[in-house]
């Protein structure tokens, strides 16, 4: 093993530690901030917020609850590829980086796309909520947007180095 592996492979087991640190982290965080949007009334006394002001208290814990699973699912397949690069499967790891990619990109667009829709489910069942839905997407919406459709792409790239490699070990 050069020494280049050996350090790709250190780093992907540090990076792995601290993946799996931020999956108890986050989703602690997100079950957290939703108690208290839930327990009191949607604001939470200022210290949680869910993006959107009009979202009903039911909507905005739906919202963080779907949210912070979306995000948890993405890192456990971070977790995933970063144990195969530990092990040194290098080129084995396009499926996980895929979902990575997929599960951050869902996440993205339903922070984009579900606070409207819940205004919009609040008003139509009879809530007391504004009648009316704002859809906001900012620059950081469409960078995360950009960014998890480049990592799909590495990860098609990454499909394609492992066909090669296979067809080069069946040479020899």
């Amino acid at each position: 093993m050069t020494d280049a592996l050996a350090k790709t492979r250190r780093a992907a087991r540090w990076l792995r530690w601290l993946a799996i640190g931020l999956i108890v982290l986050v989703e602690a965080g997100f079950l957290l901030a939703t108690a208290m949007v839930a327990g009191a009334g949607g604001t939470a006394g200022g210290a949680v917020s869910t993006g959107a002001a009009e979202l009903a208290p039911w909507a905005g814990a739906t919202s963080l609850l779907v949210f912070g699973l979306l995000v948890g699912i993405a890192l456990v397949h971070l977790v995933r590829m970063l144990g195969r690069i530990e092990r040194g499967a290098l080129f084995a790891t396009a499926r996980e980086l895929r979902g990575f990619s997929l599960w951050l990109f869902l996440a993205v667009l339903f922070s984009i796309l579900a606070p409207p829709l819940l205004q919009l489910a609040d008003a139509w069942f009879g809530g007391s909520g504004a009648h009316r839905a704002t859809l906001t997407a900012d620059s950081d919406d469409a960078l995360m947007l950009l960014i998890t459709g480049l990592l799909a792409l590495i990860a098609r790239l990454l499909e394609a180095a492992q066909e090669v490699a296979d067809e080069a070990a069946q040479i020899v």
